[in-house]
């Protein structure tokens, strides 16, 4: 997947940065349109400048209330966002809704499709067609697989335009614009940040006309409103940024029954003298709760989706919010781009999303909506440093505040004084929910941030459940949370009762780890003594009729500075001691040095996943029968932001350390494949242990060679170092590879402990001599001994041998002497990019 996002200019300015990506003009691609305040006439021209540059473009879009950019807010700009697929088939269509109903727009939409399996869809809607809700109803009932993403048109208020949608050169009020991706193997990510908490009970909508409530249980709607909030005077206001300062309707949405959180604002209309909803409508006798907007809890919805985003495959990170929402949470707001600014989150400011929520499409009001797509195993890793400064949400909290003292100074009734009690009991719910741990109840890294500014924390204990993967596998994510909150309220209790103190605090820092902090004020035996407690009695944690048990190991950190980051460290760096009971001080760390090392790699590696920096260097193989370089084998570099090259030696342990490995590979891998398809040369492809037995990775490598018309000219390479826990499936995937026409080779043959009757079952096409043997065979008995043998097995098994490491015309007579057929190294090529490669 490609991808390019950018703030629309002009044309020249789009041209450029169209040349400088990856995007080929001439192939499929999806383009969506965002444009903030814009004419009709003018987004004409932008179209037109967009067709003229990319012809084989599907493009659709609306008109917004304003864009995000890379995590930005703007509210004059236009905002372009174009995706090219290499497997993925891309649909798209627009519906004019005038004088039909929505169950028709719907059958419009399904035969539109034609029976495509599409997985997901971008679905916009143009302003004031009321029935947007019922349609995404009976979407669910025709297309229930389809995950929507989108919303309804935006715009300003004030200035009288229609917000519009549009498809290439067709720009129509009235109607739907659609875009779907149709491939079951995309990965799809949908969550929606609502933010809004009940506090009342349960009413119902008696009598409606259209939009407009007319009585909510059996009283005039604008009674009601007086007697629930204290609104004796209705008002009616022209513009987002009056809405969300003065209309007190906007501060108390309507919360569905069940739909999960899903809630629709209160719109007044004074030449009608009725409420009204903000362009939807709702059906006689629905059920709702009242609510209010909670900062604290968009915090904490927030926190939990970059918990949840981090574990799922996304390249390209979208949202969906609604315009006012970033008024009145002016800082709250942030949390939702913050944390996603490094992933160049992009969005766009509607009147109303559309989303998946739990099991369903939604029409949200109010709410933010995130989408993301990832055809490739790529991650985002959102900035949960951001959340450090907690302290800023009070802010719009003491607004909420004091519109609610100032209300109560007032005359109440006996209804809209018991809301706005329970609106303050449920916001210090709220915050205190922000703080905990949702699985164990134990306070959270958020909560342990907030405390240690009142205690002076200097030493922590962090127990670390080692049969954690294990467990998890074994009885899935649910049963393994039912075992890990009985084991936290196992030693809560106990520590409690031994022996209680205020300044020995509980957290839990993920689902393997739990940690004690300790205060200043607590002597240093004190808490060793706690934490001798703990290990004696719960180093394994056994449960009352269920066999599993939870093994611990508890690592001390003794007054040191940022003290849960040593922690966290310490976690990394004593997995190979063989104990329980770590301290810290017996752990022998990196040099500063080295882990400065180490940490400007792992940058390296995440620009390069994020930036597509992965390139794939060629380097030739000498035919010595023949005289020519008629193969290659691809090998891998990386590029970091200056455009340095990286050879595997300096990154590749360390994408394995913290597992981004299968993630180049699979990427190395799709290039290769890309650039030699159908080629004449012969190219390799070294596989390791993790690639074939990464069921992401040799799933897509058995995926593409099916699609492929021609795959004999691709060799892949196992690395005879790395030894196979499971040789069965090692077996297994050489059997479906061969299918394919595809040969195998052993290399870096000679330096492991070969088992030669399992080489001689995997039976290559190709052994290749270890360089460390063949540099070394002009100087060195032993390694010509060596080398005599893998060619005398090589001949014994009718497997041809390739000699690499061929550094001088020395060591190139060695081979020839030997009878080698193939030679590779510095004497006849060395690496280069494909570009550089002569291919005729």
């Amino acid at each position: 997947m490609l991808s390019l996002q950018l703030l629309y200019e002009n044309k020249t300015q789009f041209k450029c940065q169209l040349d400088d990506s990856k995007i080929d003009k001439n192939l499929p691609s999806l383009v969506r349109v965002y444009v903030s305040n814009l004419e009709k006439n003018k987004t004409s021209v932008i179209l037109d400048e967009i067709s003229s540059l990319l012809p084989c473009a599907r493009v659709v879009g609306c008109s917004t209330s304003g864009v995000m950019f890379h995590g930005k807010q703007y509210n004059d700009k236009n905002l372009i966002v174009i995706e090219q697929f290499n497997d993925t088939k891309l649909v798209s269509g627009i519906i004019d809704y005038k004088n039909k109903t929505a169950k028709q727009v719907v059958q419009e939409l399904k035969e539109q499709l034609n029976n495509q399996t599409v997985k997901a869809m971008h679905f916009f809607c143009g302003a004031q067609w009321v029935d947007i809700a019922e349609c995404i109803d009976i979407f669910n009932e025709e297309l229930p697989k389809i995950r929507l993403t989108g919303g309804i048109a935006g715009g300003d208020l004030s200035d009288g335009d229609i917000p519009f949608v549009f498809e290439s050169s067709q720009i129509i009020d009235t109607a739907i614009v659609y875009a779907g991706y149709s491939n079951d193997k995309l990965n799809i990510f949908s969550d929606a940040n609502i933010s809004h908490e009940p506090i009342s009970g349960v009413y119902s909508i008696d009598e409606v006309d259209g939009c407009y409530l007319k009585k909510i249980e059996d009283v005039n709607a604008t009674d009601w409103c007086f007697e629930q909030f204290g609104i004796e005077k209705l008002e009616e206001y022209h513009d987002w940024q009056q809405i969300a300062e003065n209309d007190e309707l906007a501060k108390f949405p309507l919360i569905l029954e069940g739909h999960h959180g899903v809630s629709r604002f209160l719109h007044y209309d004074a030449q009608n003298d009725l409420l009204s909803l903000y362009q939807m409508k709702l059906p006689a006798n629905t059920k709702f709760r009242v609510g209010y907007v909670s900062p604290t809890r968009c915090v904490k919805e927030c926190h939990e989706i970059c918990l949840r985003i981090s574990k799922q495959p996304v390249e390209n990170l979208f949202c969906y919010s609604c315009v006012f929402r970033r008024l009145y949470l002016e800082n709250c707001a942030e949390w939702e781009l913050k944390p996603f600014e490094n992933a160049n989150i992009c969005g766009a400011f509607m009147l109303g999303e559309i989303g998946w929520n739990f099991d369903c499409n939604e029409l949200f009001n109010g709410t933010c909506v995130y989408f993301g797509i990832a055809d490739r195993e790529h991650y985002i890793y959102p900035d949960f440093s951001v959340f450090n400064d907690l302290y800023r949400v009070h802010t719009d909290d003491d607004k909420l505040v004091n519109f609610v003292l100032k209300k109560q100074s007032l005359a109440m009734t006996k209804e809209n004084q018991k809301l706005l009690d329970k609106l303050l009991v449920q916001q210090e719910k709220s915050k205190q929910q922000l703080y905990l741990d949702s699985i164990t109840g134990l306070g959270n890294t958020l909560k342990y941030t907030n405390d240690k500014k009142e205690i002076n924390f200097d030493k922590m204990c962090l127990v670390q459940i080692e049969n954690f993967d294990l467990l998890v596998s074994r009885l899935g994510q649910e049963k393994y949370h039912d075992l890990l909150r009985i084991a936290a309220k196992k030693i809560k209790e106990f520590l409690i009762a031994v022996e209680a103190n205020d300044q020995i605090k509980y957290y839990i820092l993920n689902d393997s780890t739990l940690f004690l902090a300790g205060g200043s004020l607590v002597p240093k035996e004190t808490f060793i003594r706690h934490v001798d407690l703990m290990y004696e009695n719960f180093q394994t944690i056994r449960f009352e009729d269920i066999k599993e048990l939870l093994i611990n190991r508890f690592i001390i950190v003794n007054s040191e500075k940022g003290l849960l980051e040593s922690g966290i460290l310490a976690l990394k760096e004593c997995q190979s001691l063989q104990t329980h009971y770590v301290d810290y001080s017996q752990i022998e760390f990196k040099s500063k040095e080295s882990l400065e090392d180490e940490e400007n790699i792992l940058n390296v590696l995440n620009y390069a996943i994020l930036s597509d920096t992965i390139i794939p260097y060629f380097q030739g193989i000498y035919d010595n029968e023949h005289q020519c370089i008629n193969k290659y084998e691809a090998l891998m570099r990386i590029e970091d932001v200056d455009g340095k090259i990286y050879l595997p030696y300096q990154f590749m342990e360390i994408a394995k350390k913290y597992h981004l490995y299968s993630r180049l590979s699979k990427r190395m891998i799709e290039k290769v494949f890309d650039l030699f398809e159908g080629s004449s040369f012969e190219i390799s492809i070294n596989l390791s242990v993790y690639d074939i037995s990464y069921q992401s990775v040799s799933s897509y490598i058995i995926d593409k060679l099916s699609r492929m018309k021609n795959c004999n000219n691709f060799v892949f390479e196992i690395l005879e170092d790395e030894s196979f826990k499971d040789m069965e499936i090692l077996k297994k995937f050489l059997t479906d590879v061969r299918k394919f026409g595809v040969k195998i080779a052993i290399d870096d043959f000679g330096i492991g402990y070969s088992n030669f009757m399992a080489i001689a079952q995997m039976a290559p096409d190709y052994i290749k001599i270890d360089g460390s043997i063949v540099r070394n065979i002009m100087k060195d008995d032993l390694c010509k001994k060596v080398l005599e043998n893998i060619v005398f097995l090589g001949k014994q098994l009718e497997v041809k041998v390739i000699a690499e490491f061929v550094e001088d015309n020395s060591i190139q007579d060695e081979v020839l002497k030997h009878n080698i057929q193939y030679s590779q190294g510095y004497y006849f090529s060395t690496p280069t990019p494909y570009s550089s490669l002569n291919l005729s």
